[in-house]
């Protein structure tokens, strides 16, 4: 198997545990990583400086991605970027006022959708002019009902609490579906009555293969489920299988192929809990941490088959786990 990925996220500033929320990354990335000879290679180091960020402020991180057809989606919490891939020749760029805390784009059909975390909203834009033509609450409610369509929100910081905070994008059966953190599940965005209830904690990413779709949670699980049946099938703790008796980190990015999954986590910083979350609360009585890396499970025989951590001045939160195809090399 090829063991390479593109990897994106961001590179935190040295005193971001003392900034506010929203302000904590000063360089988002995109790395190469090959598993196999451990070179960790950076391809793009982006730094915030438009008026598409807060002016005081800027928090620059690349979020969770997608590539297809030989077309890189990437974005920043307000920007969206399409790049020609291999090569990264940069292709479109574009933001809106609505950008606001974006966690992930790809597309669908003849759209593009985004998902703006910060608004509760996922953007459908048209693929050819990137301009904007349908907005979906992710609890199905009035898209605006709460938010000023005339307000820049790119210009705040954060707008938490958020009343659903959607994360990650997937297709299923031509249907467009996202994760919602709070809701704890997933909803397709055609039919709010179908969900997959993934309930152990809250989701961020996930990765679809043939008729499974597999989901991460926040403090470490691997939830997985079929997507004719929409019912969970199987759920992998990996605090069990590492047993170091504190958080494995904040854990997003997944990519699985057979039964091996590989799985993001960001280093959490002891000193500080970014949400209110049960499984954070062993940080504040322990010193010791988990750095960012990616590890490598085998779900089927429940054993971690091999890690690599992310050195500081490369990348301190992750997103994205992209496989590199072999015609790139």
């Amino acid at each position: 198997m090829n063991r390479r990925f593109l990897i994106t996220g961001g590179e935190q500033f040295d005193d971001a545990v003392k900034r506010p929320e929203g302000a904590r990354s000063q360089y988002a990335k995109l790395l190469e990583v090959d598993f196999e000879n451990r070179s960790i290679e950076t391809a793009i180091r982006y730094k915030a400086s438009s008026e598409n960020y807060p002016d005081d402020a800027p928090n620059t991180f690349f979020v969770s991605a997608a590539i297809e057809e030989g077309v890189l989606y990437l974005c920043t919490s307000t920007e969206l970027f399409l790049y020609r891939y291999p090569g990264l020749a940069l292709i479109r760029q574009v933001s809106y006022p609505f950008f606001q805390n974006i966690h992930h784009a790809r597309p669908y059909l003849d759209k593009i959708a985004v998902v703006s975390t910060g608004l509760d909203l996922i953007v459908l834009l048209d693929k050819n002019t990137l301009e904007p033509v349908k907005f979906i609450h992710a609890l199905g409610k009035d898209p605006w009902h709460k938010y000023d369509r005339d307000v820049d929100y790119r210009k705040i910081l954060s707008l938490k609490p958020h009343e659903s905070h959607p994360n990650f994008l997937f297709e299923v059966n031509g249907g467009l579906w996202v994760t919602r953190f709070n809701q704890m599940d997933a909803v397709c965005l055609d039919d709010f009555q179908r969900t997959i209830p993934i309930g152990v904690e809250r989701p961020h990413d996930g990765f679809v293969t043939g008729n499974k779709i597999f989901f991460t949670t926040v403090n470490g699980c691997i939830v997985k489920a079929d997507i004719n049946s929409l019912e969970v099938e199987d759920i992998v703790n990996l605090n069990e299988i590492d047993q170091t008796g504190i958080p494995l980190g904040w854990c997003r990015g997944l990519f699985v192929d057979g039964d091996l999954a590989y799985v993001g986590f960001s280093r959490i910083r002891p000193t500080r809990i970014k949400e209110n979350l049960k499984w954070m609360v062993s940080m504040v009585k322990s010193n010791r941490e988990n750095q960012t890396r990616i590890a490598v499970y085998n779900l089927r025989e429940r054993v971690k088959t091999d890690e690599l951590v992310m050195p500081r001045d490369k990348i301190s939160a992750l997103y994205s786990i992209l496989p590199v195809s072999e015609a790139s090399r």
